[in-house]
């Protein structure tokens, strides 16, 4: 008797655990913590970190200006459609000098929220859009906006709004996402951000493409080609910058400088850093990849020279050079910096040996050299797969031109497809002639054709 007592309490007992066992499993799975008590508060910046240069790196692709009560059209799945005009600023310094302006306020309180970001925003509210092309992490713009030394806020994010509402408030979210990030700042800041918007603004054309936006002059205007000067980079001033042992490095007839882990040498018109002591680390997200170049990029790229985030892969991230309202392009490797990195940190990494310095001069453009706007949108509709593209800009291609050590910037039309940026004169002609466009795998391999050659 006693011992089947013994065991009905044991099978009880066991029951119990059982149960307890299912019930935390459920609560792990289910739980969304509200990320509101993990609130931090400073009124310090932290001032270790350039912001200058910080800013190189982190040109927004555009900013928009949304009106109260402002309509647009409706949708129209699997085209490029015109949705609305809008008043916009793509002019990358102008960009740059309204980042330091919001970066000039002291935040006070920083927190995420796990509620959607259209709970506070609608088209009803007036509000500034800051855009960016790739995902960021917010643990990027720290020094910017909330810089808090004992945070741990990571939050991934696209868009930068501020309200005129809330002028004390900007919000870091990700579109789509189910939370955002929410800065309270000691004094108002959209008031300041307005004025110098409204002083530079511009009239865009804001189309839908993939669930994305995309904003265009709204008139063609005449088209421009700049020429600068060139400068070559310092090669030992810049491995002074980026090496760790500064005072064990050693020079190889100037082409070459090793600090006995990384290599940085010159090869035809770009420079490449290798580390081989990294090459065995894993594959890294996207986000990851960018943290890592941005934090390498700051020890020596920092020129004059300002460039946007254009691509980020898993363990690969393109920056483009900014120039005026978009970006240029080089086929000789003059206007990118491309980076490779995993888990241990850069293993390759190649920019332009040649920078862009004074300027010089400039003339018009040859009358029809190029296409206009709905040319390009038809033309693309008629002719590519739209859900390939994630971008259409009209940028620059960047000539050198060895007899007068110069660089020109001849306006050109650019399309991104599968994450490659490609002229859309290259483009037609593939088309023309029957050729297979640029698949993910062809253009990866492309790009690590590219950082070997």
């Amino acid at each position: 008797m006693r011992s089947k007592r013994k065991e009905t309490v044991k099978s009880v007992v066991l029951g119990i655990l059982v149960l307890m066992s299912l019930t935390l499993s459920y609560l792990i799975i289910t739980y969304q913590p509200d990320y509101e008590i993990f609130t931090k508060r400073t009124t310090q910046k932290s001032v270790e970190s350039n912001k200058n240069s910080l800013l190189n790196f982190l040109i927004p692709d555009s900013v928009v200006k949304n009106y109260e009560g402002s309509r647009e059209e409706a949708i129209v799945q699997n085209s490029i459609t015109k949705v609305a005009s809008v008043d916009a600023i793509k002019n990358k310094k102008v960009l740059k000098d309204l980042l330091l302006v919001i970066s000039d306020s002291e935040s006070t309180e920083s927190r995420v929220r796990n509620r959607n970001i259209e709970d506070i925003t609608s088209n009803n509210v007036e509000k500034i859009l800051i855009n960016y092309q790739v995902t960021l992490d917010s643990a990027l713009v720290k020094p910017l906006f909330f810089s808090e030394e004992n945070s741990n806020i990571s939050l991934e994010f696209d868009t930068i709004v501020l309200l005129k509402d809330r002028p004390n408030m900007i919000y870091l979210y990700k579109k789509d996402d189910k939370n955002y990030l929410q800065i309270t700042l000691k004094e108002e800041i959209y008031g300041k951000v307005n004025t110098m918007f409204n002083e530079k603004k511009q009239s865009y054309a804001k189309y839908s493409l993939n669930n994305r936006f995309i904003y265009l002059k709204e008139s063609d205007e005449d088209n421009v080609i700049d020429e600068y000067s060139a400068e070559d980079v310092n090669l030992n001033k810049m491995a002074k910058d980026i090496f760790e042992k500064k005072d064990n490095l050693r020079i190889s007839n100037e082409d070459e400088v090793t600090d006995g882990y990384g290599i940085l040498r010159s090869i035809n018109n770009r420079l490449l850093y290798t580390n081989p002591s990294n090459e065995g680390g894993k594959e890294v997200g996207a986000t990851v990849a960018i943290n890592n170049t941005m934090s390498f990029l700051e020890l020596g790229y920092v020129g004059d020279t300002n460039y946007q985030l254009t691509t980020a892969l898993e363990g690969i991230t393109i920056f483009q050079e900014a120039h005026k309202e978009s970006i240029a392009f080089s086929k000789d490797g003059y206007a990118d910096i491309i980076s490779e990195d995993n888990s241990s940190g850069i293993y390759r990494l190649t920019s332009p040996k040649k920078l862009t310095k004074t300027y010089l001069s400039s003339k018009e453009a040859e009358l029809y050299s190029v296409e206009k706007t709905e040319y390009v949108i038809n033309y693309l509709y008629d002719k590519v797969n739209l859900k390939e593209i994630s971008d259409i800009v009209l940028g620059y291609d960047k000539i050198y031109n060895k007899d007068r050590n110069s660089f020109s910037y001849v306006p050109a039309w650019y399309v991104k497809y599968n994450d490659r940026y490609v002229s859309f004169k290259k483009l037609k002609e593939m088309i023309n002639k029957g050729e297979r466009l640029w698949t993910g795998v062809r253009w990866r391999h492309y790009l690590f054709t590219y950082l070997l050659r």
